[in-house]
């Protein structure tokens, strides 16, 4: 869909035209509805197609959006974050920063 054409996806998904092909045919056939307008020169989402593909694509957007928050857990600041600063300092410049970070980074603890 992205790319209108089977060579563009088979080059984007490095595969051969015919396995593109192979799996629209196949999932077309499973669910008994056309996805595809094909002509000679391109490739275009029929209106079914046009719904399958944005249900998919939301579904992609959550599983990325799932494994970004994993590996974010993996590398996410914790532990103890301590802050020596005058007073006057930190409660005009650093509150303000701090309050941010620890929204930010709720599994750091913070001593000033």
């Amino acid at each position: 869909a992205e790319t209108n054409s089977f060579t563009g996806a088979a080059a984007k998904l490095k595969t051969s035209v015919a396995q593109i092909s192979r799996r629209v045919s196949a999932l077309e056939e499973r669910l008994a509805v056309k996805l595809l307008h094909r002509t000679t020169r391109k490739v275009s989402l029929s209106e079914a197609g046009q719904l399958y593909y944005q249900q998919c694509k939301h579904l992609v957007e959550g599983l990325e959006l799932a494994e970004l928050a994993v590996t974010q857990m993996q590398t996410e600041p914790r532990g103890l974050l301590r802050v020596t600063a005058p007073v006057t300092y930190g409660e005009m410049n650093l509150a303000p920063l701090l309050h941010q970070f620890l929204e930010k980074y709720p599994r750091v603890d913070l001593d000033l």
